[in-house]
């Protein structure tokens, strides 16, 4: 679970890139936990989109946390509008502002 700013648009997941060790590579070209990434990476309307994220703080899965009316969404970047999760979710993270 992790809070941080979007840093560049989404794009396919074949052109995705990644830093290793200093050179610039695709990230499918990487070791990968998600090693079904892959899936349908030749086809724009079925292929997974990636973005480039900085990261401001993250927590364990196990400190996640969820409260009855918390705003949910499937995808794993989202612009946060809802007040109550927004207030939550500063306060669980100990950053100043998310809106």
């Amino acid at each position: 679970m992790g809070v941080g700013t979007v840093k560049e648009s989404a794009v396919p997941v074949r052109d995705f890139t990644v830093d290793v060790n200093g050179v610039k590579k695709p990230i499918l070209e990487v070791d990968l936990e998600a090693a079904s990434m892959d899936h349908d990476a030749d086809d724009p309307e079925l292929s997974e989109y990636l973005v480039r994220v900085e990261w401001i703080k993250t927590l364990p899965a196990d400190e996640a946390i969820w409260d009855k009316g918390m705003y949910a969404n499937q995808n794993s970047a989202t612009k946060l509008r809802n007040k109550f999760t927004l207030e939550r979710l500063v306060k669980r993270f100990g950053v100043e502002d998310l809106g």
